[in-house]
């Protein structure tokens, strides 16, 4: 059977600290009629950030900047052995994963969040130039979509798709599990049959970005207060998936703007990418000074990739975009940019600063109700903005 898995989210308001925090929660569920629904009285709440970092340069060669305190938390379970020395990103012998650098992005793939080949084509015509990535959400119901999700399920469902997927992951179904059981290697059988399932689509160096979002509070593996297990369960889950299907890359993918997540790192060993979502708001970028100031901060997309260089990795922005002024709460509180081409500008140039580390970027195209209403193509909901992005990528 083939599932249609889909994005479901929803925009909260900031998570304490500055003020000027911000959360995009994304899940998954099965959603025949591609509409996002939005969980009633939904809240955010957690500590403040970290202390502040600077700003990685802009510049066109970047100079790695010190990090944030990052020793790797205690585990609740003795680990998994560690793993073989990693191969560089991609095909055997390559540097970076297959597909080259899409569009005008130097570096490292560029692509879009897409539930079809439809939304990829839609989204070339908008730029001229090729997607190469696609980022996915499996169906988090049961081990079944988990394990067998429907991407790669016909043309359409990108079976034949010559790029690279990356497969949104949760570490267990929905009210299935926890994170201590997933610590203790639990569910160990499950991954390393997901690691047989790349295996047999011929797709064995996808991406997978692992329990994401998970220093904020709206997903079952939140980091909140435990943080060694979900460390713990994350080495499990890289472990598993390697036994049957080494050449599988993992992307730790933490929310700009957030609860800090850095006692949460799994280790060096277990991670290919460190991946951060972020979008145009809780403070929105009107200009690029602003933009600067809210990447430098503590848990800003910035900070991210100077993580990213401290520990030797490549970087992933897998969701990013703009944020609309009206049906979402970030407008309502003017915390949101609306059509900015600002925001556009200042993502390229920082993906193009900082092109010698860069996996991957995807562009999160979004019009459905309530949610960021970030959409450049299908519809466009901000010419002003799909325009630059046109111009540049």
């Amino acid at each position: 059977m083939a599932f249609v898995a889909v994005a479901v989210g929803w925009t909260l308001a900031p998570e304490g600290g500055d003020g000027d925090s911000s959360a995009v929660v994304e899940a998954s569920a099965i959603d025949p009629s591609d509409l996002r629904r939005i969980p009633p009285g939904t809240t955010s709440t957690g500590g403040p950030d970290a202390s502040p970092s600077p700003v990685v340069s802009l510049s066109p060669s970047p100079v790695p900047a010190t990090a944030t305190a990052q020793a790797p938390p205690p585990t609740t379970a003795a680990p998994p052995p560690p793993p073989a020395p990693r191969a560089a990103l991609g095909a055997a012998g390559s540097e970076r994963p297959a597909g080259g650098g899409g569009g005008r992005v130097p570096g490292g793939m560029s692509g879009v969040y897409a539930n079809s080949m439809a939304t990829v084509r839609s989204w070339e015509a908008l730029r001229g130039s090729p997607v190469n990535v696609v980022l996915t959400f499996s169906d988090r119901g049961s081990w079944e979509t988990i394990t067998h999700p429907w991407v790669g399920g016909s043309p359409e469902k990108f079976s034949t798709f010559p790029g690279t997927w990356v497969i949104s992951q949760p570490f267990y179904p929905t009210g299935q599990g926890s994170l201590a059981a997933c610590a203790s290697g639990a569910y160990n059988s499950h991954w390393a049959e997901f690691g047989r399932w790349l295996v047999s689509k011929g797709r064995p160096a996808t991406i997978v970005r692992l329990a994401w979002e998970f220093n904020g509070n709206w997903f079952e593996w939140s980091v909140r207060g435990n943080p060694g297990a979900y460390a713990s369960c994350f080495r499990q889950v890289v472990s598993a998936v390697r036994s049957t299907n080494p050449q599988a890359r993992f992307d730790w993918a933490l929310n700009a703007h957030s609860t800090s997540p850095w006692e949460a790192y799994p280790g060096d060993e277990y991670v290919d990418i460190i991946g951060v979502d972020t979008y145009d708001q809780w403070p929105a970028s009107t200009s690029p000074a602003e933009f600067d100031k809210q990447c430098g901060k503590p848990v800003g997309l910035c900070s991210a990739i100077r993580f990213a260089r401290d520990h030797g990795k490549q970087f992933s922005v897998p969701e990013w975009g703009l944020v609309g002024r009206s049906d979402t709460e970030a407008g309502r509180a003017g915390q949101a940019g609306g059509d900015n081409p600002v925001y556009i500008q200042k993502m390229y140039e920082t993906f193009r600063a900082n092109a010698d580390v860069l996996a991957y970027e995807t562009y999160f195209n979004d019009s459905r109700a309530g949610n960021v209403h970030s959409s450049l193509v299908s519809p466009n909901e901000n010419p002003n903005s799909a325009g630059v992005y046109a111009s540049l990528w």
